[in-house]
């Protein structure tokens, strides 16, 4: 995602480009490129450009109940200042642009936005990813998904406190019903 900024940068504050994107994009290391679209705007201020973008793609994840991997839509928003290479960061920011926290419009008035979409891009991820809303996850003593069948493991919960006591009542059958 480069952009050529300069006439942006010689323009009075307030002038503005907008631009339809549609390309691939390789958001994560070792990942496959995923297919990112959507709507950037460059606002000239008066110490470099204000960036606003609405961006659309898909995600690889793992479904937190069932553990199957789906591609996930996701929505990024980025609303963040670049600064020209030469223009200092300010008390407020850090001095060093080391960690890429900071974008910056190099030497060149080229403003690539990759690394930024990249990052917006993982925190938009939802924290735990659910495949579908009625997803029945996997049975948790042997691993077998609900969605595809169900398993006859013994669900009863039972209380360990009882110790040997509970080893006299039938499998199925739980205290209280014991006792009525």
């Amino acid at each position: 995602m480069l952009f050529n900024v300069l006439q942006l940068i010689r323009e009075p504050s307030g002038a503005s480009r907008v631009y339809e994107l549609g390309e691939e994009l390789l958001l994560t290391d070792g990942a496959e490129p995923r297919r990112v679209h959507g709507t950037v705007k460059l606002l000239g201020t008066d110490r470099g450009i204000w960036v606003s973008a609405a961006l659309d793609t898909d995600a690889w994840v793992s479904c937190s109940r069932c553990l199957v991997e789906y591609s996930q839509a996701i929505h990024i928003t980025v609303e963040e200042e670049t600064l020209p290479l030469g223009e200092p960061v300010g008390a407020d920011l850090k001095e060093s642009d080391d960690t890429g926290e900071i974008l910056r419009i190099d030497e060149n008035h080229i403003l690539d936005l990759t690394g930024a979409v990249s990052q917006y891009a993982e925190l938009s991820v939802p924290m735990k990813p659910v495949c579908r809303p009625d997803c029945k996850g996997i049975c948790p003593r042997c691993g077998a998904s609900l969605n595809e069948s169900s398993c006859e493991c013994d669900m009863v919960v039972r209380d360990s406190r009882w110790g040997e006591l509970l080893d006299l009542l039938d499998p199925t059958e739980t205290i209280e019903e014991r006792s009525n």
